[in-house]
């Protein structure tokens, strides 16, 4: 019983890092890139930049559909 809280207690305040996406940073930008790669970012004529994915998705950004 005391092993089964200890786990809990460990799973439940090990906080995962916050997941980097990459961006068009012109005004056309809709999508957010799991990969600096990304062949969605090939035609980006603008600096791509680095957010968190809490951020992308709080500007209304959504996942680029090469990415899926």
């Amino acid at each position: 019983m005391k092993t089964s809280l200890l786990i809990l207690l460990i799973v439940t305040t090990v906080q995962v890092p916050p997941t980097t996406v990459y961006v068009c940073s012109g005004a056309r930008g809709k999508k957010y890139h799991l990969r600096a790669d990304c062949r969605g970012l090939s035609s980006c004529q603008h600096k791509i930049i680095k957010m968190t994915l809490a951020q992308a998705q709080k500007n209304g950004l959504t996942l680029c559909g090469w990415e899926k």
